[in-house]
């Protein structure tokens, strides 16, 4: 089977999506050494390992996302039949496709139905694709993968995406490395930072609700003064709301994207991740929190749920005294924090990348044995 898999956002640093199709593709290979994996690359220039792992194929002109997202239909046409593809999969959820064809079957990975759900949350450019590409890929889509059953569900409902069209593939997560305290100090002690600490970890985006996180955080310092709230990640869109939130908050760092080694120190040595997010199609660094055994403060809703159950304190989200109270309940208790990072960690152990990948390929192979579409062209 050949597989090309189009790699929009993944020129440099790595976020969630890009995480999922990096993983999923070694994964993948590990479990079918006969698969023929395909990078179709707009950033031939790019300095990511991964890029060197696989067979790729060149398509600069699709680097930015209006042309992604438009011409990127005819391109990745071209490709797919100058490849002699079996699946095209789009992993990042732009599903640039046109109509199905005999030659060969379209995948595209939608990872939640945000944009559709609250608009408001999110850039132009994202809500213009979610209100224009998703919704056609119950055509133009020969499968669409998400993430978790609450996705599902949502698409299902928002993007008209018929269910016999979806397939859920839960995320994995690969078991970090130990590190011994000293290691773990060590790396603190290069961003000048002492626990104790809370730590948030994703994009400082609106829907993230870190406004709420640092409304608790402030008033549970207040009986704490030595506390800190760790906020790692990427500056997003309208990411100035969140450092105005901040501005005048004592004990809140904020240290941007950080290399894996010292994210893996900031997990190991938290109290707990906070991560009340108003929506995640998954929540990634809920599940890497617990792989690490540190516990989990997330949100009620969405797929929390499903990926945290009762292997962290789950809240309302938009309850701000509920974050701050769940916060004052682990800074106080010792043995709570030991029991959840126990917890935590059994239950990451069930999200393998292994086991997304064996969902991903039955599900190809379920689409090479259906009939081809019908009336479509060759």
């Amino acid at each position: 089977m050949r597989v090309g898999v189009f790699t929009y956002g993944l020129e440099a640093r790595l976020t969630g999506i890009g995480r999922y199709t990096v993983e999923l593709t070694r994964a993948l290979k590990r479990l079918d050494a006969s698969l023929e994996i395909i990078l179709l690359n707009p950033y031939p220039n790019s300095k990511l390992g991964w890029y060197q792992e696989f067979e790729t194929y060149p398509v600069p002109e699709l680097r930015r996302v209006p042309l992604a997202a438009s011409l990127g239909n005819w391109t990745l046409h071209r490709a797919a039949l100058r490849l002699g593809l079996d699946v095209l999969h789009d992993p990042c959820g732009i599903a640039p496709f046109l109509a199905p064809t005999r030659r060969y079957r379209r995948a595209t990975t939608v990872h939640d139905a945000i944009p559709l759900m609250n608009p408001q949350v999110q850039p132009l450019a994202t809500r213009l694709i979610f209100r224009t590409l998703i919704p056609l890929a119950r055509h133009t889509a020969d499968l669409v993968l998400t993430v978790s059953c609450a996705s599902a569900q949502d698409l299902e409902r928002y993007a008209g995406i018929p269910a016999h069209k979806l397939c859920v593939t839960p995320l994995g997560v690969t078991p970090p490395p130990h590190m011994r305290s000293e290691e773990v100090q060590q790396a603190l002690a290069s961003l000048n930072l002492e626990p104790p600490y809370f730590l948030y970890v994703g994009a400082l985006h609106p829907r993230k609700n870190l406004w709420r996180v640092l409304e608790a955080f402030a008033e549970v310092r207040r009986e704490a003064p030595a506390l800190r709230l760790v906020i790692v990640g990427p500056a997003s869109w309208r990411a100035h709301e969140v450092f105005r939130s901040a501005r005048h908050l004592e004990g809140v760092v904020f240290t941007g994207y950080v290399s894996e080694p010292t994210l893996h120190a900031l997990y190991y040595g938290a109290l707990a991740l906070v991560f009340p997010s108003l929506y995640e199609g998954f929540g990634l660094p809920a599940l890497e929190a617990m792989a690490h055994g540190t516990p989990v403060i997330a949100a009620n809703t969405s797929a929390f749920p499903e990926v945290v159950a009762d292997a962290g304190i789950l809240v309302n989200p938009t309850d701000t005294r509920a974050i701050g109270a769940a916060m004052r309940q682990v800074l106080a208790d010792a043995q709570l924090r030991a029991r959840l990072g126990e917890v935590g960690r059994l239950r990451a152990q069930a999200f393998t990348w292994t086991r997304t990948a064996r969902a991903t390929l039955e599900a190809y192979r379920a689409l090479l044995e259906a009939p081809a579409p019908s009336g479509t062209g060759g």
